[in-house]
């Protein structure tokens, strides 16, 4: 769910803002998991606590946004003169910002708290970055990292054939998108 950064349209990484007072959930969750993973800020925290009220939470470093470093909570018009985020924009695999993250080095992080999940059928509560990685990384179709249109509020879910084809890093066999809640912002 989006913070009042996401609405002002900042660079948010690390920065632990709560979600925006008028966040709505219009779709109730129809399967209650045993436990909700997700990053530790507290944005995800508040969020898995709309979808699914009653469910225990478990915060992970691992599923943090990528950090911006320098660029942390500023806007593309603060930034879009600077040589280097201009580079960072057309290849966010070869830039990192200013005492930020590489990208592959957040999805290294995304990667490993995956694998860390001990349930089959993980619920996991997390960022635009992250879920952009994975969907990069592990989608049927590849695309990079830019393409995804990833928004707030939305239930991607990606299936693999067993267990073994995910610990492999393969592609998963189907993937789907489910809107759940009334805002359409990013």
């Amino acid at each position: 769910m989006p913070t009042l950064a996401n609405i002002e349209r900042r660079y948010i990484g690390w920065s632990d803002e709560s979600i925006s007072q008028s966040s709505q959930v219009y779709k109730e969750a129809t399967w209650c998991p045993d436990i909700i993973n997700g990053s530790d800020l507290l944005r995800c925290q508040e969020t898995a606590a709309l979808f699914y009220p009653k469910t225990p939470y478990q915060g992970s470093q691992a599923f943090r946004e990528m950090s911006f470093g320098d660029w942390e909570l500023r806007t593309y018009e603060d930034l879009k003169n600077e040589v280097n985020y201009q580079k960072w924009l057309t290849n966010p695999n070869e830039v990192a910002p200013p005492n930020g993250e590489f990208v592959d080095e957040m999805g290294s992080r995304v990667r490993a708290g995956l694998k860390s999940l001990q349930c089959y059928h993980p619920v996991v509560v997390t960022h635009g970055g992250p879920i952009r990685y994975v969907l990069t990384q592990f989608a049927p179709d590849e695309r990079d990292f830019w393409s995804w249109d990833v928004k707030h509020g939305d239930k991607w879910t990606l299936c693999w054939d067993s267990r073994q084809c995910f610990e492999e890093e393969k592609r998963c066999k189907s993937l789907s998108v489910e809107r759940l809640t009334e805002s359409e912002l990013m």
